[in-house]
């Protein structure tokens, strides 16, 4: 063939490809418009179920109350792209991992939904947002699992798995664990979470439009904090206390899966109370 023939076809080609994916006229962006909004956010998730004896209701914002005060999980994210907020499916806003502290809390209008308590993101760009309260910068590692190891399970053997979170050469979170299909725990909810409440901020619940898990391996393993020198503030909502305050870590069990989830950005939050003046 050609070179003029492949050109003309790499061209043809291209322009077909552009016309079966038309956005209908009342659904076309303006020329001004921000990339192509994908609907979602996907990646994958390692929910690291703990017990502690330290009271969470410490950390809990007026209004808001831990279901069980010595419950928590580690929530940990690698988002693989996608994002309801209209970011391409690639690029610095799609990946990387957040890692957070959360627990289940409640309000009586809304009841149980998740709270994150401290959380860290291992992109800055991942710390401005309606969670910056409680958000904070670190480094941050976590196993890959591949085909390879879903089937290595399957078959009975099982993969380690390993998470750590360190800031300034200083580890704040370290997870040494073992995936064996071995179910432990149920999972906690993810239809809704609650955001904000420290001084000066409203409370607010947040509700996700559609959630989804699948593909669950689950595991176990131990689990320990630390913390850096600056971190000395006493247990509350959005201060920059030391993951060392939570005592007796007891792992119940993890699990490993997929995710994907929707919010609609702009409508998806309730206010719960107003904020308060700061002390």
């Amino acid at each position: 063939m050609q070179r003029r023939d492949l050109i003309l076809g790499g061209v043809f080609g291209l322009a077909a490809a552009r016309a079966s994916a038309q956005i209908p006229a009342d659904r076309a962006p303006a020329s001004d418009a921000v990339p192509l909004k994908v609907p979602g956010e996907y990646g994958e998730t390692m929910n690291i179920m703990f017990t502690t004896s330290t009271d969470l209701n410490a950390f809990m914002p007026p209004g808001l109350t831990a279901v069980n005060p010595h419950r928590a999980f580690i929530k940990a994210q690698r988002k693989k792209g996608g994002t309801s907020k209209g970011y391409p499916p690639a690029g610095p806003h799609a990946s990387g991992l957040q890692i957070g502290i959360s627990t289940m809390a409640t309000t009586p209008k809304f009841g149980p939904r998740q709270r994150n308590i401290l959380m860290w993101e291992s992109l800055p760009w991942g710390i401005g947002s309606t969670l910056v309260g409680v958000k904070r910068w670190a480094d941050a590692e976590m196993t890959y699992m591949f085909e390879q190891d879903r089937k290595l399970v399957a078959e009975g053997s099982p993969v380690p798995f390993h998470l750590d979170v360190q800031q300034y050469g200083f580890s704040l979170l370290s997870f040494q664990g073992v995936l064996d299909g071995v179910k432990r725990v149920e999972d906690a909810p993810y239809t809704g979470m609650y955001v904000g409440g420290e001084p000066g901020a409203d409370l607010l619940s947040l509700t996700f439009d559609d959630t989804d898990f699948s593909r669950p391996i689950h595991g176990t393993g131990t689990l320990s904090f630390g913390s850096i020198p600056i971190e000395r503030a006493p247990a509350g909502p959005g201060k920059g206390w030391p993951s060392t305050l939570l005592k007796d870590i007891t792992v119940e069990g993890c699990i490993f899966q997929d995710m994907a989830f929707t919010r609609s950005y702009g409508t998806e939050f309730e206010t719960v109370r107003k904020a308060l003046p700061a002390a």
